[in-house]
């Protein structure tokens, strides 16, 4: 396992990486968060309006789905704004916000209840895909292998979910929610909401913190909470 020194040194690189291999970040007015739920299990849509700084409360924001128009709510004084919705099919559903000239777009996974989700976190997963072409080709060939038997939910711990889904298209992954890594408790929200989650993949200290949440949990690097596995490979034959 890396000593805690070499954690914030290779986090800070990751940010220095991506920061040239992705687009410009868009100081976008509009933020719309990515969400997972099952069919037939509410869930809230949610967006935040943003000043040049900050957040910015009190203004109207048209939430679409699927290029259809659900209802016009007003952000709260932190900016953020929720939309109650209930999806009555399985697949992904497109989110859009319009304010005052400005949008933004996330996504949104529908389990079906018998599904099963693999959660893969983006930099314990793939931090040596970030600098090597060969690594990072065979974890997207193994991603989209169990995409083939799994629905597959994306984790960012360092970094802003924005700039990961940008290398993450740029680089051609399988395209999923992402949702920023709350702590265990986001594992628990979504298993209350029907999500079964299946396994895991991710640095040893998320495998350590859902514990008692996830019972399959690989890492690429040594670790007490989980397995070690090899390579991309090895974590295909257990899985598949």
């Amino acid at each position: 396992m890396l000593a805690e020194p070499q954690k914030y040194i290779r986090a800070a690189g990751l940010i220095f990486v991506l920061t040239f291999l992705c687009a410009p970040v868009s100081r976008g007015a509009v933020v719309v968060f990515d969400r997972v739920t099952t069919v037939g299990t509410p869930v809230y849509l949610k967006v935040l309006t943003k000043g040049l700084l900050f957040s910015q409360g009190g203004r109207r924001v048209e939430i679409y789905l699927d290029q259809k128009k659900l209802k016009q709510i007003l952000t709260g004084g932190d900016g953020y704004g929720y939309l109650k919705y209930t999806p009555l099919r399985a697949g992904f559903k497109r989110i859009e916000a319009r304010a005052d000239g400005d949008n933004a777009s996330g996504l949104m996974l529908v389990m079906d209840k018998r599904d099963q989700a693999i959660v893969i976190e983006v930099e314990g997963a793939f931090q040596t895909s970030f600098l090597s072409k060969e690594e990072r080709e065979a974890g997207r060939k193994a991603v989209e292998t169990l995409k083939a038997d799994y629905q597959i939910i994306y984790l960012s711990r360092y970094l802003g979910a924005g700039l990961l889904k940008r290398w993450l298209e740029k680089e051609n992954f399988p395209e999923s929610a992402l949702l920023p890594w709350q702590g265990p408790e986001m594992l628990a929200a979504l298993q209350a909401k029907g999500v079964k989650l299946h396994a895991m993949i991710a640095s040893p200290a998320l495998l350590s913190a859902a514990a008692d949440h996830i019972e399959r949990r690989y890492t690429f690097e040594e670790t007490e909470d989980g397995q070690k596995v090899k390579d991309w490979d090895e974590i295909l034959k257990l899985l598949k």
